[in-house]
């Protein structure tokens, strides 16, 4: 038996906490390589090596919300394994539909695109978007499906792989001189580099269940779940647009300031979020829907607010308060605005910290269109500001665009909150 089969088993014992541990863990593991290189990667790329990154990432976080059509979400709440092993294979030939779609947009329209960017320095880097959107694509689905089977043991392995891969890349490029092309193919890698320990093993446990699963039973899973691809997709695609348009929208306008000094603000204020709070977030949603059924959503949730605020809030404001006088020292001269940013982005990730763990609520008590609602008035209102801003004074773009983040995601904490409260 290996190692990550016998953590495995005195995991399963154990329950929430132990889940919630070892995916820290693999998670700690991943982000201490990613710190490492931080200051590392500020000297050996500029600012400007990093906006073209920002807008890569931005670009395909948009596009990985519509990959699988969401429902890869489905798989860890679906109440039976034989109609999850449906979402995979559902999922999977979303995917693959949208792959083919995007390379066909590209290689038509992809001079209209570096247009509306007005960033043709991105050129290059455009078709990268398509093994960007596989791999991503691949890997949220699969990560998924062993969440639902309790599998956080591998998880966690892969996080630390994928870091490696993407920081290694990042700085074997930037040492040998490659420009921004190793910042954009060390993201590529962290999106996906774990899919392939995850495929080989998914094979190897399923292999006989994809087998003997028929056009029906993909058909009864996709129909079942269809509200994740009305619902969900529109929702996540707001979310995530409303986080990125307004960076597309800042880096399309050189007055409203160096896109790519808030990219690595946003960067380094994620790395403490992600330890806790995507650790958390993952458990949760494995475990929230029993809790719903028992009636005991409300003191769960609690329970789960309570320790993420004690966990990550401290960190996260001592971050913010030091960010300010330690950026130049840490990152490099060009790099001092990054920790004015950071103060100013503070109370947004702090808040969206808190929120994202418990944002399935809306998915296991079924109102996936109440948080689709939710999304589109964040959308409207985080671009909103911020186009105003650029119209009116460019120079506040990015702190309006901060205050706007910390007033949604305030908003809707409130409102899960409440949800929650309903299922006493």
């Amino acid at each position: 038996m290996s190692w990550i089969a016998r953590l495995q088993s005195r995991l399963d014992a154990e329950g929430f906490a132990r889940y919630v541990s070892v995916l820290m863990a693999g998670t700690l593991g991943a982000h201490l390589i990613t710190v490492a290189g931080i200051p590392v990667t500020t000297r050996l790329y500029s600012p400007e090596a990093f906006s073209i990154l920002g807008v890569y990432s931005g670009i395909l976080s948009i596009l990985l919300t519509l990959a699988t059509l969401s429902l890869h979400i489905g798989i860890p709440i679906a109440d039976t394994h034989r109609r999850a092993l449906g979402l995979v294979a559902g999922a999977g030939l979303v995917l693959l539909a949208n792959i083919t779609l995007l390379s066909l947009v590209l290689l038509v329209a992809g001079d209209l695109i570096i247009e509306l960017l007005n960033r043709p320095d991105f050129t290059p880097y455009l078709l990268l978007l398509v093994p960007g959107l596989l791999l991503g694509g691949c890997y949220a689905t699969l990560q998924m499906w062993f969440s639902r089977q309790k599998q956080f043991a591998l998880v966690a392995t892969t996080r630390v792989l994928r870091s490696a891969g993407g920081t290694g890349t990042q700085l074997a490029f930037g040492f040998a001189g490659g420009g921004p092309v190793g910042l954009v193919l060390g993201h590529l890698l962290y999106n996906g580099l774990g899919v392939f320990g995850l495929l080989r093993r998914f094979m190897h446990d399923e292999r006989a269940s994809l087998r003997q699963l028929t056009r029906a039973d993909l058909v009864k899973s996709l129909r079942r779940n269809r509200s994740y691809a009305y619902f969900t997709t529109i929702e996540n695609l707001a979310n995530v647009a409303a986080i990125q348009l307004p960076v597309l929208a800042i880096a399309a306008n050189p007055s409203a300031g160096e896109v790519g000094l808030l990219y690595l603000a946003q960067t380094v204020m994620m790395l403490p979020m992600m330890l806790i709070g995507s650790s958390v977030g993952q458990v949760f949603i494995a475990e929230a829907p029993q809790h719903y059924r028992d009636g005991s959503l409300w003191p769960f949730t609690k329970r789960v607010l309570r320790g993420l605020t004690l966990a990550g809030v401290p960190l996260l404001a001592l971050v913010g308060v030091l960010a300010p006088f330690l950026a130049g020292p840490i990152l490099g001269q060009d790099w001092e605005r990054t920790g004015e940013l950071i103060a100013w982005i503070t109370p947004w990730m702090v808040l969206q910290f808190l929120y994202s763990p418990l944002s399935t609520i809306f998915y296991v008590t079924e109102r996936q269109s109440l948080a689709m609602v939710l999304q589109i008035f964040g959308l409207v209102l985080r671009l909103g500001a911020v186009l105003l801003a650029i119209s009116f004074s460019p120079t506040v773009a990015m702190p309006v665009y901060a205050i706007s983040g910390a007033v949604f995601y305030l908003s809707v904490i409130i409102i899960v909150l409440a949800i929650s409260r309903l299922n006493k």
